[in-house]
């Protein structure tokens, strides 16, 4: 009896072992479906479901066209798989965020002086020297050392030089030195909404207004209220309720408190004439009694 029960065992987990290696070659098949020819073109993301083919999971279908999904964003990119971001030139990161500093590259790109900027970069050259046609190469002119340029100079077309100034930065009267652009007075709305704009020197920076705190929200990195209240931040009386609002917080008294709601006291009951009368005629008992001898 033993013996026939062993070997019903193992021919149950040879049956078992039969239906996960063919399940897995089904999904190794719809896997490789993801590429099937319609209509002379392939098309990405397809799955084959036993009698029905439709998008793979991560995937959706948009006006018949299988596309990734990906739940952040990609930022400066695209999405090119489920949950994959394809960055564009001089961005990098999982959702392509984050800027490529190309002057910090071993092999610098430029021949002097390298000025990074948001997903690229800019070439310039010492005092003295000019800035090729390549936007590489900085040869020592005649013409550009008399300028006395600040940050170098460039040839333009009929022989004439001019000095030239970094991104965020612009010729002074003087047309040798530069000068700081101030973004956040050329441009009010250079940041998006809940930020503040902060000028820095060829540059600027958007930082959270008051109230607000850096995070994400809908799968952007950007400023989202700060719960004064949850984070226990507010000022409010502790015989007061903190009632969070967008940006700030508002403080109530209690019921049984008076005040505006950061400063609260004891809100005196009402008497009623009955009270009021026996008080009374406790007083005139009490002050007009004669004084025992």
């Amino acid at each position: 009896m033993m013996e026939i029960s062993r070997r019903v065992c193992v021919v149950i987990l040879h049956f078992i072992g039969l239906s996960v290696a063919r399940h897995q070659q089904s999904l190794h098949r719809s896997g490789e479906d993801a590429l099937e020819h319609t209509g002379g073109r392939a098309q990405r993301g397809l799955c084959s479901y036993g009698q029905t083919t439709s998008c793979c999971l991560g995937w959706r279908n948009f006006n018949g066209i299988c596309e990734p999904v990906c739940k952040k964003s990609c930022g400066n990119g695209k999405c090119v798989r489920p949950d994959k971001c394809l960055c564009s030139t001089g961005y990098k990161g999982p959702q392509c965020d984050e800027d490529v500093n190309e002057c910090g590259f071993l092999e610098r790109p430029c021949s002097q002086r390298c000025m990074n900027t948001h997903g690229s970069y800019r070439c310039y050259c010492d005092p003295g020297y000019t800035l090729t046609a390549d936007g590489y190469t900085c040869t020592r002119e005649a013409a550009c050392f008399t300028l006395r340029c600040q940050f170098g100079c460039q040839m333009e077309g009929g022989g004439a030089v001019r000095c030239l100034c970094p991104p965020g930065l612009h010729l002074a009267a003087d047309n040798k030195t530069c000068e700081d652009v101030d973004e956040c007075w050329c441009d009010a709305h250079v940041c998006p909404a809940r930020t503040t704009c902060k000028n820095t020197f060829g540059s600027f920076v958007c930082v959270c207004q008051d109230g607000f705190v850096m995070g994400t929200l809908k799968g952007l990195v950007q400023c989202r209220d700060r719960d004064e209240c949850l984070t226990g931040s507010h000022q409010c009386s502790r015989h007061a309720q903190c009632v969070n609002t967008d940006g700030s917080y508002t403080c109530q008294c209690l019921e049984e408190y008076s005040g505006n709601g950061r400063t609260c006291w004891p809100r005196r009951a009402p008497k009623t004439k009955a009270a009021m009368y026996f008080n009374y005629k406790l007083y005139r008992r009490t002050k007009f009694k004669p004084p025992s001898s």
